[in-house]
Order: C-alpha cells, then structure tokens, then sequence
C-alpha cells in the first residue's frame, strides 16, 4: 500500500473542522458541582485546567449510551469510552449532581436510553418535541489541492456557486508550512445531498472533479482543468446523515411544532431542577445555524444551572431580570 503524505492529510483534516467535531457533538457534556473545591481549584484556573486536574473531568472519544435518574437525586451515565475503535472500547459509568445533554435529538431517540426520570421530571410533550424535530442532511467532498494551481489561476474564485450537483465549491489557501492547499469540492444541503448519497466515495470525488473541469475550462477567465492539481487519494467525504456520530447536519422544526419546540426552551428553568437535567445546543432551540443556538441555549443552561445550585450572579443579576419563554 501506497503511503499516505501525512502533510496532506493534516491539512484536510484541518479543513473538515466540523467533521473533526462530530465526535463532541456525539458526546454528553456532564458536570459534576462541588460546592467545596480541591485546593487545585482557584479563581484564575481555565475551564481546561479545573477539567484535566479530575479524572472524569475531559472525556474524549466517548459515546453516552444510558443515562439513568437514581433514588437519590444524581444522575448516572453509561458510556462507551474509546468507542471509534471497537478492540479498545469500555463501557464506564459515572455519577453527577446535574447533567447538561447537548446532543443531536436523533442520537437520543436511537443511541441513548433515559431511565429512572419520572413524568414530572420529563413530561411526554418534551420527548416528543425532541423526537419531532427534522435533521438537514449534507455531503461535503474536500480534497488536497496542490498550491501552484492557485499560484499559476490567480483569477480562480475562492467561492464558487453553481447550478449544477456539486453546488458550491470553496478553495481555501493553507501557508507555507503546509505542502498543500485545499479545496471543496462540492458542499450540498438536501435533496442536493440525497441525490449524490447512491455514490461511492470514489465514484463521487471523480464526478465532482469531472464536473469542476468542465465548469473551469468553459470560464473565459480561467480556462485550465483542476483534475491534475487535486490527490484523489486523499479525499475526505463527510456525510452528515449517515455519520453515526451525528444523524444530520442542522435541526430544523417542522411546520406546525413551533410551540413545542419552545417548550424545550423552557425547560432548563422549568423542569431541570427537579430533573438534574439541563438541555443545550440546536437540538432545544428554533434558531438554526449551529453557532447562534449553541451558544444562546449554554448561556441559558448555565445561568439556571447557577440559579439551581445557589451561585452569587455578578451585578446583582437574578432570574427575576431574566425573561420567560411563552408557549401558547
């Protein structure tokens, strides 16, 4: 077997940061509050610091698979540690105080038993708000791209939109410590992605390289084929909705589910105190494009989280100046 340019491949891994990341999205964030810290533990101490100074502080690779509500108010969570390579994966079990649940609704309904919470605790409209919830597919194909194409087109696009399957291409120009560009092939959402799902990897990066060349060749201001630059053999595709690790790409909530999906957003404040379980990220929120929710439903889980567990708020903030999601 051919070896692989490791240089190639850092640099398109560098580019599939979100591919990267599927991995996180796939795990549950769980926190443990102690209201009596190690000596570590101070003030000035990084999120990262407080995290790598416990054992079950920062836990990669690891894929939750039960949580389970106990007689005395913690919350248990099985998981597979290590679970991408099958020979090295363990199940484990922790124990916390409060857990904040930030995955993909999907990978709840299917990767994910929740046990011991009663119907107070987690009303049926809840888990169906979570279970209706519609995931967008999308296909990404990257490749390394060899830099003395850019070098020798410096009329080439870096965006292109086109009309025809592989939608957009994206070129993107790594510095001199890497040997190799990159580029996007094609990047799709939807039925643009679903018709290129029957592909093999192979057979899909030749299309999109075919195609590229055609649209290339007949540009006035361009006229060169891409094909000689771009190693096929290094290709990465990441396709959102067979990713085990993530069952789409972007939540949308379906015409008629507004209010329910509000309901999730009032969760935190409403139910999570008597639960121990806080809902974060785009999966409880009706914003879509990853960042905005994300960030908009932490704050929201870490505010209430704060509120449950008696922390002092800086400026003599409360709940009362926080305001209330209404559901008709």
């Amino acid at each position: 077997m051919e070896k692989r340019d490791e240089s190639i491949c850092d640099s398109v891994w560098r580019s599939v940061h979100q591919a990267d990341l599927v991995r996180i999205r796939a795990c549950l964030t769980a926190g443990r509050y102690r209201p009596a810290h190690k000596k570590s533990d101070s003030p000035g101490n990084s999120l990262y610091e407080h995290c790598i100074a416990r054992e079950d502080g920062l836990l990669t690779d690891s894929s939750v698979c039960a949580l389970h509500k106990l007689a005395d108010g913690s919350i248990q969570v099985d998981y597979r540690w290590q679970h991408s390579i099958a020979q090295r994966e363990q199940l484990r079990s922790e124990v916390f105080d409060s857990v904040i649940l930030t995955t993909p609704s999907w990978l709840i309904e299917t990767n994910m038993r929740l046990e011991g919470f009663s119907k107070e605790m987690l009303p049926q409209p809840i888990v169906d708000a979570w279970k209706h919830a519609h995931w967008e597919t999308s296909c990404k194909v990257y490749a390394p791209l060899q830099k003395r194409f850019l070098d020798s087109t410096p009329k080439f696009p870096q965006i292109l939109v086109t009309d025809s399957f592989v939608h957009d291409v994206y070129a993107y120009r790594y510095n001199d410590r890497y040997a190799y560009d990159c580029i996007l092939l094609s990047y799709t959402w939807e039925d643009d992605a679903t018709k290129l799902a029957a592909f093999s990897g192979s057979e899909l990066v030749d299309k999109c390289v075919t195609e590229l060349d055609r649209i290339l060749m007949r540009c006035s201001n361009i006229g060169v084929p891409i094909s000689p630059y771009i190693d096929k053999r290094n290709i990465r595709i990441q396709r959102w909705m067979t990713d085990r690790n993530s069952l789409g790409c972007a939540k949308l909530y379906r015409a008629g589910t507004y209010y329910q999906a509000i309901s999730l957003m009032k969760y935190n404040r409403d139910l999570a105190s008597t639960s121990g379980l806080y809902l974060a990220g785009e999966s409880f929120s009706v914003d879509a494009g990853w960042t905005e929710p994300c960030l908009r439903t932490a704050i929201d889980a870490v505010i209430n989280l704060c509120a449950v567990t008696g922390a002092q708020f800086n400026g003599d903030f409360s709940l009362e100046h926080y305001p209330h999601y209404q559901v008709v």
